[in-house]
C-alpha cells in the first residue's frame, strides 16, 4: 500500500443529499486517483452508504461529479453507469439461478452486434465477440478463485464466494471507479485476506476504488486514504495512520471518551 500520483479519476465536492428535511450528507468531498484505494468509514447512520448512493445516482443529490475530468449529472444511475461508476451494494446480489459465468456476463458493457440484424447479417462478427465476452467472464472468475464453479448455479455458492462473484462481476463491467460497500462483511478472517489481496490486485490495474467498510484492520491495510463521515460531514482525512490519530476519529467512530 502506498500514496498514488495519478491522475485523479473520480472527483466529487460539495455533494448533499436530504431526506425529508434531514440532511444526510452535507457538503461530502473525496477524490479518488488511479489505482488509488480510498476508505470511507464512520458510525452507523453518518452517511457512508447514502453518499455511494448519490454518486451512483440512485437518490436525488446537489453537487458536482466529474469523472475522468468529464462531469456526470447526478441523480441517473445510468448516466453514472456510462461514466465508468460501478457500485457494489452490502449484501451480494447474484442471479441465484444463473450460473457463475451467466451473472458475469450480464455485467459485460460490450452490446455490440446483438439483436436479431447481427444474428442475419453480422454472424462472424458477432459470434467473435461472444467467444471474447465468454473468455473475458472465465478471466474474471478465475482471478476471483471461482473458475471451477463458473458453471454451478450462484444459489449454491457460500456466501463468501458469492462475494468474490460479486467482485468478478464488478471487474467484467470495466469501471473506472468501484465502488464496495463493505465488502468484508460476513467474512471470515481468511475470506477477509483474500479479499484483501485481490482489491489491492484491481487496484493495481488502475481501477479507482471507494470502499466503506468497518473492519478497521481490512480498511488500514487496504486504504491509501481515509475519509471519516459523522452526521453527514467529513470530521477527517489523510493517509491511515494520520487519520487513526485523530481525536474527533477516536470520539466518533471508536467511541472513545474524552479525557478527564
Amino acid at each position: 500500500m502506498s500514496e498514488t500520483s495519478g491522475r485523479t479519476v473520480l472527483d466529487a465536492a460539495d455533494i448533499c443529499v436530504s431526506f425529508g428535511g434531514v440532511r444526510a450528507v452535507d457538503h461530502v468531498s473525496v477524490s479518488v486517483a488511479e489505482g488509488q484505494v480510498v476508505g470511507v468509514i464512520g458510525p452507523n447512520g453518518s452517511g457512508k452508504t447514502t453518499l455511494l448512493n448519490a454518486l451512483s445516482g440512485v437518490v436525488p443529490a446537489s453537487g458536482r461529479l466529474a469523472v475522468e475530468g468529464h462531469r456526470v449529472r447526478l441523480g441517473g444511475p445510468e448516466r453514472s453507469r456510462r461514466a465508468g461508476l460501478v457500485r457494489m451494494f452490502q449484501q451480494p446480489q447474484p442471479y441465484r439461478f444463473l450460473t457463475c459465468q451467466e451473472n458475469v456476463l450480464i455485467a459485460t458493457p460490450d452490446r455490440r452486434a446483438r439483436g436479431l440484424g447481427s444474428a442475419w447479417l453480422l454472424r462472424p462478427r458477432m459470434l467473435h465477440i461472444e467467444r471474447a465476452r465468454w473468455a473475458a467472464s472465465l478471466a474474471a472468475l478465475d482471478r476471483v478463485g471461482l473458475a471451477a464453479k463458473a458453471q454451478v448455479p450462484a444459489a449454491i455458492l457460500t456466501y463468501g464466494e458469492q462475494r468474490l462473484l460479486d467482485v468478478a462481476r464488478g471487474i467484467s463491467a470495466e469501471p473506472r471507479v468501484l465502488m464496495l460497500d463493505e465488502p468484508s462483511a460476513g467474512l471470515n478472517d481468511t475470506e477477509t485476506a483474500q479479499l484483501l489481496v485481490l482489491l489491492r490486485s484491481v487496484a493495481a490495474d488502475g481501477v479507482a476504488l471507494l470502499v466503506i467498510d468497518h473492519k478497521i484492520d481490512f480498511i488500514d491495510a487496504l486504504c491509501d486514504r481515509i475519509t471519516v463521515l459523522e452526521t453527514g460531514q467529513v470530521v477527517a482525512e489523510g493517509p491511515p495512520a494520520h487519520v487513526w490519530q485523530d481525536r474527533r476519529v477516536m470520539d466518533a467512530y471508536l467511541g472513545t471518551a474524552h479525557d478527564a
